[in-house]
């Protein structure tokens, strides 16, 4: 409740802003990956697990060992949908969320863009954790990851205001679906 009402002033506030985004709609993030938590480590054996919020309003977990996922080498943080496919094969829905309060949150994801990364010097590249919002371009379908915050040898933060209630909701989300 209490990021709800923290999430609506800022809805509010970024709509007074100069800096003015489209309005999604449920149709622009539908199909879409929109929050995403994943834990890698490359340190002995290569795992990539995580869980994913779609733009239809299901979580998703998956697990990856063994082989590496690659993606195309487009940009730094911009990934096909063929490469978000490859990434959650063998996903397992564990849940859902409600599809309005999620069209809210995804409103705030450019605005958390604009927000300044801070990484952590000296960062090592064995394992870690990241929380990310992705901005999905219709007219080339790829995604922009938009950092909100990374831990263990990928920390790092957003200073924007509109990160903060993101992460958390993804991390209610995330308390709310995973196995007790």
């Amino acid at each position: 409740m209490r990021w709800m009402v923290i999430a609506l002033i800022l809805l509010c506030a970024a709509g007074c802003s100069s800096k003015k985004d489209e309005p999604l709609s449920n149709s622009d993030i539908a199909g879409t990956v929109v929050f995403e938590t994943y834990e890698i480590d490359l340190r002995w054996d290569y795992s990539l697990r995580g869980t994913y919020i779609d733009g239809d309003g299901l979580v998703w977990s998956y697990d990856r060992t063994g082989a590496p996922w690659y993606p195309e080498k487009l940009k730094k943080g911009v990934f096909t949908a063929k490469d978000m496919l490859s990434k959650h094969t063998n996903a397992v829905q564990i849940g859902t969320v409600d599809r309005a309060l999620l069209l809210d949150m995804a409103q705030m994801i450019k605005p958390a863009s604009r927000g300044k990364i801070v990484k952590v010097a000296g960062q090592g590249d064995g394992a870690g954790t990241v929380e990310v919002a992705y901005i999905y371009d219709k007219s080339d379908a790829t995604y922009t990851e938009v950092i909100l915050a990374g831990s263990g040898d990928r920390a790092a933060t957003n200073s924007a205001s509109e990160a903060k209630v993101l992460l958390d909701y993804m991390r209610e989300v995330n308390d709310l679906v995973r196995p007790r």
